[in-house]
């Protein structure tokens, strides 16, 4: 059995793939993760050598830089046919088989509400407004094939997914996020949409509540954005800097509750556990803690996909001494956001573990971001070649499970 995981450049967001194949019955199993810019690039990739089949389709959580091109995908008549497994998505869905109705004059409120949100292109080079634009769960609920597919109750830590039977494609740990961070996330929500509508939500599931939760989301992120931080650029890297940097802890108290709510996954395959780490932007204290539970010390990953694009918020040093690879994916990113260095230098001045003879940075996105310039000036590249560490922008690794 062989498995490949697969990024893609998708602006400063993440567009992830892993996929299973067994050579002996020339069967596979896809696994797609977020999409932020859907390029044209991923779509022939969907297209081409997916052949518009994905078993399982993952967004990590509603921020855009996650789900914008999973919008787009749902919405491109190119894709009307594509064929999905399983949508592994948290939304606000209804608990209850016949959630209340909304008054009508409270449904007005939301759909003005609604217009609130900038319009978008499509690939029509039409303008959409509002939530059929915007909204990934306004999407899914249009296509009656792919609404029936997603997962309606909640993904928590701790539980275990087989795929495909007798996990011939392996197993997804969970392990974020909490009742507890859904709770918080839940909570900002309705915060936003007392601010909105200048009442309180019900407090009993309403039809369409997961609808208009994510219209909340959406109007808090764009609220927030722009308080724009100033751009700096990035120090000189010296063994000094790296040294300082490696030793500065994760400060989680900077991560959203979007990005604490996060889905994170450990995939695990073959009878020798061959494993990835899959971060999506979720925090180190609640993966470590999930990771104890299936191990006590240190655990070797084939592969990680580093949390929130190397945001030095979501890596602590109890993260980087719980998890080591020769592979480590930095996917999308931008200044002031993520990648930091302090991130880099933890992984760069770990010491290889035995057998390991140098350790891959993969990254996917360096448009506007001076960290990745800075690491690849000559000086800076012979100092990492001294950790045995690699900078390297092919985005694809293969391995036997």
């Amino acid at each position: 059995m062989r498995a490949i995981i697969k990024t893609f450049e998708s602006g400063a967001g993440d567009c992830i793939f892993l996929v299973m194949k067994d050579e002996m019955d020339n069967s596979c199993f896809h696994i797609m993760m977020d999409c932020n810019v859907l390029t044209d690039e991923i779509k022939a990739y969907i297209r081409d050598e997916l052949y518009k089949r994905i078993d399982v389709l993952i967004v990590t959580h509603i921020d855009s830089d996650h789900a914008n091109g999973i919008t787009k995908l749902m919405r491109n008549p190119d894709f009307a046919d594509m064929q999905i497994g399983m949508i592994l998505f948290n939304g606000f869905q209804p608990q209850t088989e016949q959630p209340q109705t909304l008054p009508q004059k409270t449904v007005e409120k939301l759909q003005t509400v609604a217009e609130l949100l900038p319009p978008t292109v499509d690939e029509a080079f039409q303008k959409t407004n509002g939530m059929d634009a915007a909204c990934l769960i306004t999407e899914l609920n249009k296509h009656p094939q792919w609404k029936a597919v997603w997962r309606q109750t909640p993904i928590l830590a701790g539980e275990t997914m087989p795929l495909g039977n007798n996990e011939k494609w392996g197993r997804l740990r969970v392990l974020s996020p909490t009742q507890d961070a859904m709770d918080n996330l839940l909570h900002d929500v309705k915060l936003e949409y007392a601010k909105r509508l200048s009442s309180a939500p019900p407090n009993e599931d309403f039809l369409d509540q997961d609808k208009y939760y994510e219209l909340m989301l959406r109007l808090a992120e764009l609220r927030k954005r722009p308080s724009f931080a100033r751009k700096t650029n990035a120090e000189a890297i010296t063994k000094e800097k790296l040294n300082k940097s490696a030793k500065i802890d994760a400060e989680e108290n900077g991560v959203t509750n979007a990005n604490k709510a996060s889905l994170a996954f450990c995939w695990e395959g073959g009878e020798e556990v061959k494993r990835i780490l899959l971060m999506g932007d979720a925090v180190s204290s609640q993966v470590v803690n999930e990771l104890n539970g299936i191990e006590n010390g240190r655990i070797w990953f084939e592969a990680v996909k580093v949390s929130h694009h190397g945001s030095k918020h979501n890596t602590s040093i109890e993260l980087n001494t719980k998890v080591d690879s020769a592979h480590y994916f930095f996917t999308g990113g931008k200044d002031n956001e993520g990648p930091d260095i302090e991130t880099v230098a933890k992984i760069a001045m770990k010491p290889l573990a035995d057998g390991v003879e140098q350790r891959g940075i993969h990254y996917n996105h360096e448009k506007g971001i001076n960290l990745w310039k800075e690491l690849n000036k000559e000086k800076t590249i012979q100092l990492l070649n001294n950790y045995h560490i690699l900078l390297n922008t092919d985005n694809t690794y293969e391995f036997e499970y």
